[in-house]
Order: structure tokens, then C-alpha cells, then sequence
């Protein structure tokens, strides 16, 4: 039998891993957290980086906006400024990061410069579940200096991320094309490609905000995308965030085909797809989706052009899947994603480096092991703020290394495996991790007694519930109750859609007035709502 768990490495200190600190450190647990960069915050960091050179995962690019609001990608416990607007640029997320890191004291945990070289299972393994992690120090110029420390730890939480190998595809005649090609985590700005003829490859976030920028610049671009993409903006109905206005806890109780409809018209509404070479071959929540404001007036104004999938390269150029080519490319920029990537471990079937062969119990503990120390948090990808999924992971993993929550056995969580991978390779088409987020975030929350108990809000705290019905899926629901609640939390959910939009209020307006209220039949259908989601939700 493993022994009790105290001290816990954690591998990286991005997003995923200070969240995991911050959950060992508040389980009574000793985090130690090994990050071979020079700062803390991940992806997020290198907008400081003036050499990319050694950086093979993310990086960031001045024109970056977060996807996600702040009140939806908030940390449970530690609310954004009130006076971050609602979208945030990699200034506001780093920064809010490190002072995260220093309001919780996660800075002496962390081991700055410092490579991990091995994880393995140490001598005693098998009896005690715990693990050798070999390191060593990093110098400025990014080279390993020093000797080698090997130390034991009784469980590891692997937090590296999915942005740590781009992946470059690759296609006939590419070896001969005589123009520059590179992938997205070397792009900075559209002003790099000033003047030039440009090729953008992909269909997701990264590769619409490359296309728009660098049609700023360059004197043509085209955007390649084999399946082309949902495009959606960052605000829905009645100025709401998106990510806001689509995740309640009601809407996700819908069946997939309702909300496909539901959705449709805020795709669809903005601009017609078809006209402008943007339409998904595949249905909505099937393809990939794209959070864009601009790329339709870049297409409008001629300076973007859509184009299908790369059938081959020649020596200056493409050849499209439709036979259409384009001549004289001076630059392809890959927007094509990234691989997983873990080289500190020797043995491959301890965790997969690949989505096909990868075997996460909940997408967080390698299914087949026997004893409950090894964990990987941050490895999702959500319609939505990942924040809050990372989060929920860590203190989920923080309450296993305890014991007050436990992992059924191999077989069923093998089962579990199976289940998920098979019905997001039948949805996708390919093996992807991919889903709406409160689902997920409330079977977690579930494992340690966090979700937020609906009947009993309904009976002393009427308007949280009506919130917690109807409204935004804001983190700090899962600070109301289970382990290491907060008191703040019903006052951040209470003022999420004032810390939304009072940022952006800077000249006051008179609202014209509607005129009337909620008629006595109104109030009766809102009641009814509430009681069948009570049934329905708990």
C-alpha cells in the first residue's frame, strides 16, 4: 500500500501548475515546482522574450486577446482587478498570474531555471508509489549548468501543458519550396511580413488572428483551411461575453441538437459564411471554431483570401485541393497546433505523447497505474475558459493525494477511458480533446463535494440560485461549499456582470427607459423554471 502522500513535485509552473501548487499548499501538502524558464506563467511569459531561440512549445503574439472574459477564466478564489476590462491582453494575465503566485505564496515553491531531465518510479515504487525526479539548473542563455540532483518524491502532478511542441505537417513538394515557413509560435507581428505574399495554414484561434494581422502588412494573404471554421465574436446577445452568455448551467443541460440550433443564428447572424469562404464542412460543435472579430472585414476589403486545404507545394508556391494555386508565397505560416510532449519520461507508457494512445482516468491519472500519486493537470481543451477546468483538476488531484476522495478500480476507469476517446473520435473525426466545459467542471466538482447545492441556495439564498440557474457558470460557485470554500464568492458572482461592463463605461449614458416589469405570468414561468431545474440539476 502507497504511503500517506506530503511531498509533491509539480512539473512546470504555467497556468496548470501554479494552480496545482496553490491546491497542494492549501491541502497541507508540500508542493515543490520545477520550471525550467526563468519567470513563472507559461505561455504567457514569453511576451517578454526578445530571443525565441530553444522555445519549440506557445508563445505569444502582440495582437493576442484573450478568447475567454475574465469573469468566466477567473481563478475560484482570487478575482480579476474590477478595472481589467472584459477581454484581457497577455499584459493583464501575466501579470495577474504573478500576483496570484505572490498572494498565495507560491514563489518559494517554485524552482525557476530548473530542468526537469527524468521522472521514474523510484526503487521502493511498487510498495510506496513514489517517484525519482532528476533536475538540473538552467543558465540565461537557456543551456543545462550544473550536475544533476535526483530526489524522491511521494507523488508528481505533470503540468507542462499542450502548447509544448508545435507541429508542423507535412505535404508533397515542401522540401522544395524556396519561400520561408514557420509556425505560429514564431509569429509576433503582421509587421514581419510587410509587403509580402502570405499563406496561413489552419482553422482555430491562432491562425484567424495571424491572417488578420498580417493583412494589415503583407500585400496579400490567404488563409488555407481543409474543413474551414465556425466563426464566432467575442460578444453575444445584448453585449454579454460569449463565453458568458453560452455557459449556464441550464443551457448545458440542453441535448446537443437544441443547442446546436440555439447557436446557429450567433455564427450565422454576423456575416453569410458561404460568401466570404468560411463555412464548416463539418456541423456546429463538430468543427473547429474560431473566436474572430475582424477576419470578415479583412475578407470584405480583399486584403484576406480564403482558400480550401494544401493538395502540394511547388517551388514558389501551392496547389490547392481545388486545383486553385497561388504563385509567388514568400511566406506559410503553420497555425496547425501542437503535439504533446513528455521527455522526462523514459518509459512512454506512463503517459501517452499522443491523443491516440493517451489513457486519462477524467483526462487527469494514467488509468493503468496501480497507486494514485501521478497526476496530469491542464491536458483539456474546452468551449470555454480553461482556467476554471485546470483548477478543478488540481484540487480534485490535491484530495486524492490525501485520501478523502478516491479512484475506483483499473477496469472502470479503463472503461472510462474508452468511453470518452471513442465518442470524441466519432464526433471529431480524429482523436481530440474537446468539450463544453460545465459538464466536466461539475463532475469534478462533484469528486470533492464543490458543486453548488441548488435546493439548499434555493431555500436560503434565493437570488444566488436564480444566478446559479440561469446565469453565468462563474467560477467561484465552487467556492460556496465542499473543501477550502471562500468568503468572497458569493459577492464575485453576485458582481460578475458589473466587473464585466463597468470597465468599459467611461462616458455615461442615459438608458431610454423600456417602461413596465415582469407581468404576474412572467414571474410564474421564471418559478416554474426554477423548481424543474432543481429536479433536473441535483
Amino acid at each position: 500500500m502507497a504511503i500517506p502522500v506530503k511531498r509533491v513535485a509539480v512539473i512546470g509552473a504555467g497556468v496548470s501548475g501554479l494552480m496545482s501548487v496553490k491546491s497542494c499548499l492549501e491541502a497541507g501538502l508540500e508542493p515543490v515546482c520545477f520550471e525550467k524558464n526563468e519567470q513563472l506563467g507559461g505561455v504567457w511569459q514569453t511576451q517578454e522574450l526578445d530571443n525565441l531561440d530553444g522555445i519549440s512549445g506557445g508563445t505569444i503574439y502582440q495582437c493576442l486577446m484573450s478568447n475567454s472574459s475574465k469573469e468566466m477564466m477567473t481563478v475560484s478564489d482570487f478575482p480579476f482587478p474590477k478595472e481589467y476590462p472584459p477581454y484581457l491582453t497577455p499584459e493583464h494575465l501575466l501579470t495577474y498570474y504573478r500576483n496570484y503566485a505572490e498572494h498565495f505564496n507560491l514563489d518559494q515553491h517554485i524552482r525557476l531555471s530548473t530542468e526537469v531531465m527524468k521522472v521514474a518510479p523510484s526503487a521502493d515504487h511498487e510498495a510506496t508509489g513514489r517517484w525519482e525526479v532528476c533536475s538540473r539548473p538552467r543558465c540565461r542563455s537557456g543551456t543545462l549548468d550544473g550536475p544533476t540532483a535526483s530526489e524522491i518524491f511521494d507523488a508528481v502532478i505533470v503540468s507542462t501543458g499542450l502548447f509544448n511542441t508545435a507541429f508542423v505537417p507535412s505535404y508533397p513538394g515542401q522540401g522544395e519550396f524556396r519561400g520561408q515557413i514557420l509556425h505560429s509560435n514564431r509569429f509576433r507581428s503582421g509587421e514581419q511580413f510587410a509587403g509580402k505574399t502570405v499563406l496561413v495554414v489552419g482553422s482555430s484561434h491562432s491562425a484567424g488572428d495571424v491572417a488578420v494581422d498580417a493583412s494589415r502588412h503583407a500585400s496579400q494573404v490567404y488563409l488555407s483551411m481543409r474543413d474551414g471554421a465556425w466563426v464566432i465574436g467575442r460578444f453575444g446577445p445584448g453585449g454579454m461575453p460569449i463565453d458568458a452568455y453560452s455557459n449556464s448551467r441550464w443551457k448545458a443541460k440542453l441535448p446537443e441538437v437544441i443547442r446546436r440550433l440555439a447557436a446557429r443564428p450567433m455564427f450565422e447572424g454576423r456575416f453569410d459564411l458561404d460568401n466570404l469562404g468560411l463555412r464548416c464542412k463539418r456541423r456546429l460543435f463538430e468543427g473547429y471554431i474560431m473566436v474572430n472579430d475582424e477576419i470578415h472585414c479583412r475578407i470584405i476589403c480583399g486584403a484576406l483570401r480564403c482558400k480550401p486545404g494544401i493538395e502540394r507545394f511547388t517551388r514558389d508556391g501551392v496547389v490547392f485541393e481545388d486545383g486553385t494555386r497561388v504563385d509567388g508565397l514568400d511566406v506559410v505560416v503553420f497555425a496547425t497546433g501542437y503535439n504533446l510532449n513528455f521527455p522526462f519520461f523514459e518509459d512512454n507508457s506512463i503517459i501517452a505523447d499522443n491523443f491516440a494512445d493517451l489513457e486519462l482516468y477524467m483526462h487527469v491519472w494514467p488509468a493503468r497505474r496501480t497507486h494514485p500519486t501521478l497526476a496530469a493537470v491542464g491536458y483539456v481543451s474546452t468551449l470555454g475558459a480553461q482556467t476554471p477546468l485546470f483548477e478543478l483538476q488540481s484540487r480534485w488531484v490535491a484530495q486524492v493525494f490525501l485520501g478523502n476522495a478516491r479512484l475506483p478500480g483499473i477496469d472502470e476507469r479503463m472503461e472510462d477511458v474508452k468511453r470518452r476517446k471513442e465518442a470524441y473520435f466519432k464526433k471529431f473525426g480524429k482523436h481530440r480533446i474537446f468539450f463544453p466545459p460545465i459538464p466536466y467542471c461539475e463532475e469534478l466538482a462533484d469528486r470533492i463535494g464543490a458543486r453548488p447545492n441548488f435546493t439548499r441556495l434555493l431555500l436560503t439564498d434565493p437570488k444566488l440560485a436564480l444566478r446559479a440557474f440561469l446565469g453565468p457558470a462563474y467560477p467561484p460557485f465552487y467556492r460556496l461549499n465542499g473543501p477550502h470554500p471562500w468568503a468572497g464568492a458569493r459577492d464575485a458572482i453576485i458582481n460578475g456582470w458589473a466587473n464585466t461592463v463597468n470597465p468599459t463605461r467611461t462616458r455615461v449614458v442615459e438608458r431610454p427607459s423600456t417602461g413596465g416589469a415582469l407581468t404576474v405570468a412572467m414571474l410564474i414561468a421564471v418559478t416554474v423554471l426554477i423548481i424543474s431545474l432543481i429536479l433536473v440539476l441535483n
